[in-house]
């Protein structure tokens, strides 16, 4: 048997009581077994589970009943390889022996024959000789036993005690000895009037701090024995001092000392100039001694300096102390701020203080005025007389033609001069407050140019536009903070315009939206200029005549976003009238008010959002097996495209786009004809599309060898010609002279970065409509997003570099406002539904972590590979890291492949696999429950490692990677869909878009991607239209590796995303910076 209170030293609380709960259950316990070794008792069951994750585990807990403790234990459940510590199931195996021990095979109970630890420790207190003790503990009860303090200075101070208890009092010959005894609660005896254990307890409400006190400090000196950092660093001379009957104070231990004496006595012992005074004691309070100075004519001009007072002052960081004959004073802060006078001057054991002729007028100057505000002085007139007068300072400024300039002078009383006058030969004139007029000239010299030598007039340029403005928005105030400020007209005359207000109005003419600008006086060619300040946040504009327009409190915010937003030069603003692209309205429909807008305007605007169903119908062959959401896609499409815009369908994955589009093309049939540009693998799938839901339409793949591709492009007749991103990249000179009617592309992320051929060939095709398909409009950055719309409307949101500066970079500065601003410009050309709000009957999805535990040699290779790369990234140059990022990122890989299996780095690895037991281990469940899997990996090697685990279990399973043909694709999926094979295994990058898998119920996903969006295009090759069941998701992570923090920067990243289109993204991999990379590999 085995206490709970040993049980509880190993486990926390929760899982004592957790542990409680299941072995209340016997019945949830069995296959009981036990074994014995001396003392030793093993015992082992299976244990029913509770969570679900398996249907019980076998678990076991070894316990020395003798010693009662845990020796050892062990479990099956996931907990136990997670958590250090007996898990709820161990605990719960030795609660239920120490009550059913006979239900256990084995169990023999005359194996327990040595006496158990409790008893025999009670045992050996019982039986120890015990008279003494006794005797001499009756000497101190709790709470009586007091430590009398004495702190003595010489240099350093000193602490020594005395101990008392109710009988009698002893000196402390040894305090470290002491300390000692305190921590460990050791028995001590002085003598015959004292012995006690000493515990905290055991000493008076006053003593029980300062042995506290003393603890810390003697441990202290412990810790610092072996240092090789000079104690005085830390503020505690001493430490290495040696501990006998005197503990030397370190000055924050004396100033709490000193603090826990506070309205106490407390003994004190000074040695001054060698003498040793008797020690006395004295009361400790916070205030002030009584204490003055007088000064008092001496022969030949001299001046002797007499105490008012006696006391002694010595000071600790922060704090002044003042010793006398019967008080220690905590002094106030009036008195600290002369602390070097009271410690030195005031505090000297010389018989006589004096002060030369020759140095009164410094004295007067410098140290009068300071210790007079601290303490009573009695001081001659003629040394008052001395004292310098209260400083006034006058700035006086002007604007001429070469600009601003300032004079500065200190006044007292009737005298002044000149602050800005420099001559480095002058003799120090102790009258004048030089500090104060240092500052004065550093103020000025934050605003102008200070004069040469022998110069009193400082300028600012008339060029100068930034340093006048400067002066104008803080310089003034500063300056009248400071002292008077006078100015002459000119000056006031540069500061003489309030803000103009500026007026907008919008109107419709020829397709083309009309701006029409004013600014009540200012001339128009001024305009640019000033909304630039504004814009800048600057408080002045000047103007071409010099003046400055004050900019605070004026409400330029529309005009200025106006002019940003729709790029305007000086020239468009000082016409008064531009002309604007129509797919500007909405964004400028979102700045203006009503009152801007004419009506031709608000028609323009409201007959897109109010698209009547009536005018654009689906035909009639489509229209029955379109779903409400998909018909509102198609009218959608076919407003844009009445208006001449173009537009990115961005539905979630799964919702029919395909089918949306299809719809749109087929109602325009015979329009001319179109091109549709997807991944090589989604071109089969598109005709097959084109079949299902329009087959009247002549739809033909661009496929083949260069001359069959030629042959088709010549071919008559056909309606939609549907070509794959690298194929149109090769072909696009052939494409050149091609006119279509609609241009579609699919997965159009493709064309994320703007500067790939890919992305410039779908540019260079002439199309009258251009349209984009993808549930990812944004994966990393909002520049994918920029080249979409470069694509769809070129100049919609401006050339790159300006896109970057007006939304990129604000954005991803946390700019909510201007995240608005971009959504407002883009909202009604991107068309976005979640499956959550359009799809009320499709099952739900569900997400679930599950961590793998590394061990053994997988851990360490990975350990080992992991911190290689962090030393390797923590001892780079950026420019280092920037030469040999390939190689980090390659590394990284490697510690990626070791999470999943380390025979994807080492061939002749043979140990355990953690990741690969616990995928295995959830296919498993699912093929037990005649469900569908789908096991998705961006390691097609680790792809044939779960092969062949599956093969030898005889699972059987389809594989899908880059090399399959694309043909076999669809095969493959047909047969998954149909046929009762439970298992695809599926790369990511080769099958995660463009399938249809609603066959499986189950997604498993191997090994995180930098990009979670790309893995929710995976998932949803299962969860979309046509799956009935609930779709169940896997994420299989290995716990505490660089994949947990992978999951960690995916939601980082994908919240980007969610400001301007609604959905996240995810990482790049390629944008990493190096302090990415070393969060990545952890601590």
């Amino acid at each position: 048997m085995i206490s709970e209170k040993s049980l509880s030293k190993v486990c926390r609380p929760a899982v004592l009581g957790r542990g409680r709960i299941i072995a209340q259950r016997s019945d949830r316990i069995w296959n009981r077994t036990c074994s014995y070794s001396g003392s030793r008792t093993s015992i082992e069951a299976c244990v029913d589970s509770s969570s679900g994750y398996e249907d019980h585990y076998r678990c076991g807990i070894t316990i020395d009943e003798a010693a009662d403790e845990v020796v050892d234990y062990h479990c099956t459940c996931p907990a136990a390889r997670r958590y250090p510590g007996p898990c709820k199931h161990s605990i719960a195996l030795a609660l239920d022996f120490n009550r059913n021990a006979g239900a256990y095979k084995g169990h023999s109970p005359q194996n327990q024959t040595s006496t158990s630890r409790v008893l025999g420790e009670y045992l050996d207190r019982a039986c120890a000789p015990a008279p003494v003790r006794v005797a001499l503990a009756a000497d101190a009860a709790p709470g009586t036993v007091g430590l009398k303090v004495t702190i003595e200075h010489e240099y350093d101070w000193y602490l020594r005690l005395r101990i008392a208890g109710p009988r009698g009092s002893y000196v402390v010959r040894d305090v470290g000895e002491l300390a000692q005894d305190i921590m460990a609660g050791a028995f001590h005896e002085y003598g015959k009037k004292l012995a006690f254990v000493h515990s905290l307890d055991m000493f008076d409400a006053q003593s029980r701090p300062v042995a506290e006190l003393l603890v810390r400090a003697v441990q202290n000196r412990r810790s610092f024995a072996s240092s090789r950092v000079a104690p005085r660093v830390f503020g505690m001379p001493g430490l290495q001092t040696p501990i006998g009957r005197e503990l030397r104070l370190s000055q924050p231990e004396l100033d709490e000392l000193i603090a826990l004496h506070v309205g106490r006595t407390l003994e004190v012992e000074v040695v001054s100039e060698g003498v040793q005074q008797p020690a006395r004691d004295v009361t400790v309070a916070d205030g002030d001694p009584q204490v003055g100075l007088r000064i008092k004519e001496a022969r030949y001009g001299a001046f002797d300096l007499e105490r008012e007072g006696e006391a002694e002052f010595f000071t600790t960081p922060g704090h002044l102390y003042a010793l006398t004959q019967d008080a220690l004073f905590r002094c106030s802060k009036r008195l600290l701020d002369v602390a070097p006078f009271l410690t030195s001057v005031y505090s000297s054991h010389a018989p006589r203080v004096l002060l030369g002729e020759r140095d009164v007028p410094r004295f007067a100057a410098a140290v009068l005025p300071r210790v007079g505000e601290a303490m009573h002085v009695d001081a001659p007139q003629e040394v008052l007389d001395q004292m310098p007068q209260p400083l006034r300072l006058d700035f006086y400024l002007d604007h001429a033609r070469q600009g601003v300039t300032c004079r500065a002078e200190a006044s007292y009383g009737a005298r002044r001069l000149s602050v800005l006058r420099r001559d480095p030969d002058a003799v120090p004139d102790y009258a004048r407050d030089a500090a104060g007029e240092a500052r004065a000239r550093q103020l000025v010299q934050q605003y102008f140019r200070l004069p040469a030598a022998g110069g009193t007039v400082a300028t600012i340029g008339e060029k100068d536009t930034p340093a006048i403005a400067r002066l104008l928005l803080d310089g003034m105030d500063r300056l009248r903070e400071a002292g008077t400020v006078h100015v002459t007209d000119a000056f006031d005359r540069m500061l003489r315009r309030e803000a103009p207000r500026v007026q907008v109005g919008l109107s419709v003419r020829s397709n083309l939206i009309n701006l029409r600008v004013s600014a009540d006086d200012l001339p128009l060619d001024e305009l640019f200029g000033l909304l630039a300040s504004y814009r800048r946040h600057r408080r002045f504009h000047r103007l071409r005549d010099g003046s400055f327009v004050d900019l605070a409190g004026a409400d330029l915010s529309q005009a200025a976003a106006l002019a940003e937003e729709l790029g305007l030069t000086a020239r468009d603003l000082a016409a008064g009238e531009v002309s604007i692209p129509s797919y500007k309205a909405f964004l400028l429909d979102s700045i203006m008010t009503d009152e801007q807008k004419d009506e031709s305007f608000r028609a323009y605007v409201d007959g897109f959002r109010s698209v009547d169903p009536k005018r654009f119908e689906p035909p009639a062959s489509v229209a029955a097996q379109l779903r409400p959401y998909q018909r509102a896609g198609f009218q959608w499409l076919s407003a844009l495209a009445a208006m001449g815009f173009g537009g990115i369908l961005a539905d979630e994955m799964g919702l029919g786009k395909s089918v949306q589009m299809i719809s749109f093309l087929l109602a325009n049939r015979g329009r001319g004809t179109s091109l549709v540009v997807c991944p090589s693998s989604l071109v089969y799938n598109w005709v097959a599309e084109f079949q299902k839901f329009a087959p009247q339409m002549d739809v033909a793949p661009v496929v083949g060898t260069a001359p069959e591709r030629a042959r088709i492009r010549r071919e008559r007749g056909h309606e939609v010609l549907v070509t794959s991103y690298d194929l149109l990249r090769r072909d696009i000179e052939a494409y050149a002279p091609m006119d279509f009617w609609c241009e579609v592309l699919d997965e159009a992320q493709y064309i994320k970065n703007h500067e790939t051929l890919s992305a410039r060939a779908v540019k260079a095709v002439t199309a009258r409509h251009r349209f984009a398909l993808t549930g990812t409009p944004i994966e990393n950055r909002l520049s994918e997003l920029w080249s979409i719309f470069d694509y769809l409307m070129p100049g919609l949101l401006g050339g790159y570099d300006r896109f970057r500066e007006r939304y990129e970079d604000p954005i991803l500065a946390g700019d909510a406002d201007c995240a608005n601003r971009l959504r407002a410009a883009i909202g009604p050309f991107v068309l976005r539904r979640l499956k959550r709000d359009v799809l009320s009957d499709l099952p739900d999805k569900l997400e679930q972590v599950v961590y793998a535990q590394l061990e053994g040699e997988q851990r360490q290779l990975y350990n080992a590979h992991e911190q290689a790369l962090r030393l390797s990234l923590t001892s780079q140059t950026d420019q280092e890291f920037t030469r040999g990022k390939l190689q980090v990122l390659a590394e990284l890989m490697r510690l990626r492949q070791l999470c999943c299996d380390p025979r994807l780095v080492y061939d002749d690895y043979d140990g355990p696999s953690a990741k690969l037991d616990t995928i295995f281990s959830l296919v498993e469940r699912v093929v037990d429950a005649q469900a569908k899997v789908l096991v998705f990996s961006q390691f097609t090697s680790y792809l044939d490692l779960i092969a062949q685990r599956l093969d030898a279990s005889g699972i059987a399973h389809f594989m899908l990677t880059g090399s399959t043909p694309k043909r076999r694709r669809l095969e493959l999926v047909d047969a998954f869909n149909q046929d009762d094979t439970p298992v695809f295994l599926i790369s990511l990058k080769a099958g995660g878009t463009g399938l249809n898998l609603t066959g499986a119920s189950v997604v498993v996903h191997a090994d995180p991607w930098w990009n979670a969006a790309a893995q929710n295009q995976a998932t949803d090759r299962a969860h979309r239209i046509g799956q009935t069941r609930e779709v169940t998701v896997y994420k299989v992570i290995a716990r505490d590796t660089v994949e947990d923090r992978i999951l960690a920067l995916q939601e980082a990243k994908s919240e980007l995303a969610n400001q301007v289109v609604g959905e996240g993204g995810g990482a790049s991999l390629s944008s990493l910076r190096k302090e990415d990379l070393v969060d990545l590999l952890g601590q």
